[in-house]
């Protein structure tokens, strides 16, 4: 029967010890607190300690899953890299390991396809070869080439039979396991390719031998793209870093005070009065920061799943402006609603058309300027975006959300629903934003198969119009087709 830390982790130390040093910084916060409170009386040592070891114990078990998880999909991925063959893991408990997993299993199924293919199809015309999605190239034993699809003619300009490898190609990677296959060292093998003269694109180059039947064409590159892996790649690990970076920042203060009211501060009470309530806030940012990455990670899980209830847009932006008003008051700004339509209904959750149009007015408040409005309107869109015209909606709603405020530069629109970018950053955080509002507003609408535009004018305000498609019995049919 399997412990907490598992049965087999003496088989991966680093990976143990890795377990707990994680376990042990995510749950040092709340520890911290817990000794705090000790400390002032308002909790009993035995409990203190006994709550921050359960914390510890309870983190370090959901991260034993976790890493669990990971290594399963390594394990999966080192036997696919050195067999090309494995049986992906069962049972994953994080939707992330299964995506990767499932990612991992679907390069192989293609690779494997497409090399089938190749060995049945080799000696056919080119006008089969053409059909090939991927770009092929064959060259023989002297890397001279002897043949091409179009998709290689359009990935290497100028392409011609009869050419030199290396005219067209010069990474020493791809000519050494061109070389490793051609020496007859390995039936096949894979090498990554950028091709930097046109974007940075990554392949993943796959050179195998072709059967003897094929005459002059021995063997065959085929390439792969691997650009958009890469960069969903690189946004995790973007993610990642820029997830630690926000944490580090309250969780630093919080050590520094704690260190301060253990130490030099120790018995004084204007100290303790005056560290508590910055403690509290930072404690609540990263409480938020938190709740904001769980949200996000849920509506990603079901944003290809369509909602299926029906919710009245009008009546959500009439709570919602309820529900700010005495926030916008507290700046003097007014929110004022603007709706000339009798049926603002769309198929969707109105516990998440709440949330979007909370963080958009919200925004609003944030960043307009004392004493101005915050006007929003519905209206039916009359020219439908280009993001909604593969569902061919007859009527889509545009929920626009104006403020009157600094405005935005026009380089920083693009960006503005990535996580954690911020235009000024000092400013978000001071407002308390944890720079994950707009990707969470994306996220909802693009799951309810609308979209958003972003326009701005610096000195002027910012305006948000949210798209979505209106409830109506065609609209339905399209909204589940699609």
């Amino acid at each position: 029967m399997r412990t907490l830390w598992g049965t087999r982790h003496q088989e991966h130390p680093l990976g143990f010890r890795q377990l707990l040093m994680t376990a042990f910084a995510v749950a040092f916060p709340n520890a911290a607190i817990f000794i705090v409170l000790a400390s002032m009386e308002l909790l009993g040592w035995g409990t203190a300690i006994l709550c921050a070891v359960l914390a510890w114990v309870g983190v370090a078990g959901v991260l034993r899953i976790y890493f669990d998880d990971l290594r399963r999909v390594a394990r999966y991925a080192t036997a696919l890299r050195d067999k090309f063959r494995g049986t992906p893991p069962q049972h994953l408990f994080f939707g992330a390991a299964s995506e990767l997993s499932s990612l991992y299993t679907q390069i192989t199924n293609a690779f494997r396809e497409r090399i089938a293919h190749l060995e049945a199809q080799t000696s056919t015309d080119a006008e089969i070869l053409d059909h090939l999605p991927n770009p092929v190239v064959m060259v023989n034993r002297q890397r001279v080439v002897t043949g091409f699809n179009q998709a290689a003619r359009g990935l290497f300009h100028n392409l011609e039979t009869g050419r030199d490898l290396t005219r067209y190609i010069r990474d020493p990677i791809l000519l050494d396991a061109f070389d490793d296959v051609a020496g007859e060292r390995e039936q096949m093998k894979h090498a990554e390719f950028v091709l930097a003269s046109d974007a940075h694109r990554h392949f993943d180059v796959l050179t195998a031998r072709l059967p003897a039947a094929t005459g002059d064409r021995n063997f065959v590159l085929s390439f792969s793209d691997l650009t958009e892996l890469r960069k969903l790649e690189q946004m995790r690990a973007d993610f990642a870093t820029d997830a630690g970076h926000e944490l580090r920042t309250p969780l630093s203060v919080l050590l520094g005070f704690i260190e301060t009211l253990e130490g030099p501060a120790k018995d004084d009470p204007d100290a303790l009065h005056q560290f508590l309530p910055v403690m509290r806030d930072q404690g609540q940012r990263m409480q938020h920061l938190i709740e904001d990455l769980l949200s996000l990670a849920r509506i990603e899980l079901n944003e290809h799943t369509p909602p299926s209830d029906d919710c009245d847009i009008g009546k959500i932006i009439d709570k919602v402006a309820q529900t700010l008003a005495m926030k916008a008051e507290a700046k003097g700004m007014e929110i004022k609603i603007s709706c000339d339509l009798d049926n603002t209904e769309i198929v969707g959750e109105e516990k998440e058309m709440t949330q979007v149009f909370v963080n958009l007015v919200e925004n609003a408040i944030k960043y307009g300027h004392p004493k101005t409005s915050i006007d929003v309107s519905i209206t039916l869109a009359k020219n439908t975006p280009g993001a909604l015209a593969r569902y061919r909606h007859d009527r889509v709603l545009a929920v626009a959300v104006r403020d009157h405020s600094d405005g935005i530069a026009r380089e920083h629109l693009p960006r503005l629903t990535e996580r954690f970018y911020r235009v000024d950053t000092a400013r978000s955080r001071a407002v308390g934003g944890t720079g994950l509002g707009l990707a969470i507003v994306k996220h909802l609408v693009q799951r309810h198969r609308g979209t958003m535009i972003i326009d701005s004018e610096q000195g002027v305000g910012s305006v948000f119009t949210v798209y979505l498609p209106a409830k109506a019995s065609d609209n339905i049919r399209t909204l589940h087709r699609a």
